[in-house]
């Protein structure tokens, strides 16, 4: 099983975090840097079964990245619902 780990200490940005998931998922340079290209990318070009943590993703004080983080993790938890046996998100605290 294949293990990604995101740390939300690594960001600052929204924008910054598709950047991370781009270079730990060994993600294509075509890559949209969006939910829409993250969700094809996951469903379709990673290696599965894979294992994804997010380590200190709460609450964010700033909407804008509020927003757009709970996009990403929408697509993961998304694909945790609709493949099972190929995607498991574990959150962490700290």
């Amino acid at each position: 099983m294949v293990k990604y780990t995101f740390n939300r200490n690594e960001f600052k940005w929204a924008e910054e975090f598709y950047e991370i998931i781009q270079k730990r998922m060994n993600l294509p340079d075509w890559f949209g840097k969006n939910a829409d290209a993250l969700w094809d990318m996951l469903t379709g070009y990673i290696e599965t079964p894979c294992e994804i943590t997010l380590i200190g993703f709460g609450e964010e004080k700033n909407k804008y990245n509020a927003y757009k983080i709970g996009l990403i993790k929408e697509v993961f938890e998304d694909a945790q619902k609709e493949y099972p046996n190929d995607f498991k998100i574990i959150y962490k605290e700290k």
